[in-house]
């Protein structure tokens, strides 16, 4: 017998286009990258690990909401970003204050609180090969202390300045072993008799301690991400404020950090590349930039589709004329020096993106705030349109192969069918980022993963087999229209092939001999399942349809 591909037809529609199905799996097909999603819902304790049926595999509980990110490590420990405020003046989006690292035994293997009257850690923290974390932390310094610098005094209010400063955390001797500041590099045009007075589209180096989005607050550029490259022993840093991403040394002492010379560069703490906003530094207008509030820009691993490349979600936060989101990938050209490629008219190239995602409906696809994106070894890209705690994963045809929307609202499960609470801007299931492990990590080797069926409450009954969703194999199939308001159309069908149709309950509606049309004008509206087998081989799939 001829052995053919068999692909699924995806409704790729926003969640409440769905009947009335609201959280937990929509879809899943083949193509799915194998492996275990992780998230931790922004305002809950726990952390879910779930697999590409939407079933959760393992969880692990913390005394404090999330703060930000969460990652698994190799050896199973789970570092964690927690909301700890302690009285810290500094009170923000992203705002955390503690990290923990949870063993697999659920025990808590360390803890470091980061949260007092002059800082507080946010949003983001970057595991390093030698154990060490990167974190980053905000400062306070005083209105005074920014005047001084060169502020102007109509950007700073009584709160003074909130500047970026990074740690490098070492747990095992409880020490900060390296340290990098914003705060030392600093430009400024607006008064000159104070420091780092000079011509701020010459020294793209610098940050421009003037430039704001946001007037005198306090949160002057609010870095939402930290990345590492081994390779290069770079960091990469995103400012959605500024709407940029930057790369500096890592190479450096910390006193060579604070000046400009010194490291593998032999440009100190200094910006090497920065892209996404040249009115940042001094060049181009609104025409020029091509970041919208970003989020978690990172290097691709060696050995994926688009090794060293940087991948972006890019929000779309004051996109004109309207606002959506993309994922996007980008190139930046390095020359034989080491340095970053610089366009003649004085910005970072690359012009343009290398690669783009966007929905159909470009406005279908939409997150103005958090959010992820990361490639797959096999090419997929999972995504987090975080503030409608969505997930959802792309083949190399821009296909959807995965949909699941999280279902846990602070540390309580909705019901399915239930609406997810929430504002425009934030739904209570809103996830700051959503991360995927092949089935062969490391660190999934030391959790004790049991499947325990969907979070959700009163799930729908699940269709979706792990064990063979990778292995079908059967000839291509669709279905139209879908949604229906009766009548359905099934081409490149079998005379081998069978059927069943239940509806969310489980309950067997219809069954037999699979023709090139099935009536399902007398079925109440909403959601069913359509069961196809192929009687020679035993292989079958399942398709949703939606009756209105």
């Amino acid at each position: 017998m001829k052995k053919a591909v068999f692909t699924f037809v995806l409704l790729f529609v926003a969640v409440t286009s769905f009947s009335q199905q609201t959280v937990g799996l929509f879809s899943t097909t083949p193509n799915v990258y194998p492996g275990y999603t992780l998230f931790g819902p922004k305002f809950s304790t726990t952390s879910y690990l779930i697999d590409n049926c939407g079933n959760l595999q393992y969880t692990w509980s913390s005394q404090y909401a999330a703060g930000g990110t969460v990652q698994l490590l190799e050896d199973g420990t789970l570092l964690r970003m927690c909301d700890f405020a302690n009285g810290s003046p500094i009170s923000a989006g992203g705002a955390a204050g503690r990290i923990e690292a949870i063993q697999p035994d659920q025990q808590l293997a360390w803890s470091l609180n980061l949260s007092n009257d002059s800082l507080r850690n946010h949003h983001d923290f970057e595991p390093l090969p030698n154990g060490n974390l990167l974190i980053i932390v905000w400062e306070v310094r005083t209105k005074q202390e920014a005047i001084d610098q060169g502020r102007d005094t109509s950007l700073v209010g009584g709160s003074g300045l909130w500047p970026e400063y990074l740690m490098e955390y070492n747990p095992v001797t409880d020490a900060v072993d390296w340290e990098w500041r914003s705060w030392d590099h600093l430009i400024q045009d607006y008064d000159s008799t104070k420091p780092n007075y000079g011509v701020v589209s010459e020294h793209p180096e610098l940050i421009d301690l003037n430039y704001t989005s946001n007037g005198s607050n306090p949160d002057w550029q609010h870095f939402n991400s930290i990345a590492y490259n081994e390779t290069l022993d770079q960091i990469m840093l995103s400012s959605p404020f500024f709407n940029e991403i930057y790369i500096i040394d890592h190479s450096t002492t910390t006193a060579e950090s604070a000046s400009h010379t010194g490291g593998n560069s032999g440009r100190g703490g200094d910006i090497l590349w920065r892209w996404g906003n040249p009115q940042a530094y001094g060049i181009g207008d609104s025409t020029t930039q091509q970041m919208f509030f970003q989020h978690d820009p990172h290097w691709i691993p060696e050995g994926y589709p688009d090794e060293n490349k940087i991948i972006v979600f890019n929000n779309g936060r004051g996109r004109t004329p309207v606002e959506y989101s993309t994922v996007d990938i980008l190139e930046p050209s390095i020359l034989g020096d080491g340095s970053y490629e610089v366009a003649g008219d004085g910005t970072f190239l690359p012009a343009g993106v290398h690669y783009r995602y966007a929905a159909p409906v470009e406005t279908d696809f939409y997150s103005k705030i958090i959010s992820s994106a990361s490639q797959m070894p096999n090419g997929n890209i999972i995504i987090d349109e975080g503030n409608q705690g969505h997930f959802f994963e792309i083949d190399s045809s821009d296909s959807v192969v995965w949909d699941y929307v999280c279902p846990v609202v602070q540390d309580s499960i909705l019901e399915q069918e239930e609406a997810i609470p929430g504002t425009p801007t934030l739904l209570f299931n809103g996830c700051f980022r959503a991360l995927k492990y092949g089935t062969d990590y490391s660190g999934l080797s030391s959790l004790p993963l049991t499947d325990q069926g969907p979070i959700e409450l009163n799930p729908y009954v699940s269709l979706c087999d792990i064990s063979s969703v990778f292995e079908q194999n059967l000839e291509s199939i669709e279905v139209y229209p879908n949604p229906t308001t009766g009548m359905i159309n099934i081409i490149n069908i079998s005379s081998e092939y069978k059927f069943n149709i239940r509806n969310t309950a489980g309950e067997l509606l219809m069954e037999g001999q699979l023709a090139n049309h099935l009536d399902l004008s007398k079925f109440s509206n909403g959601l069913y399942f359509i069961e196809i087998t192929d009687k020679l081989t035993g292989l079958n799939t399942t398709m949703r349809v939606i009756k209105e």
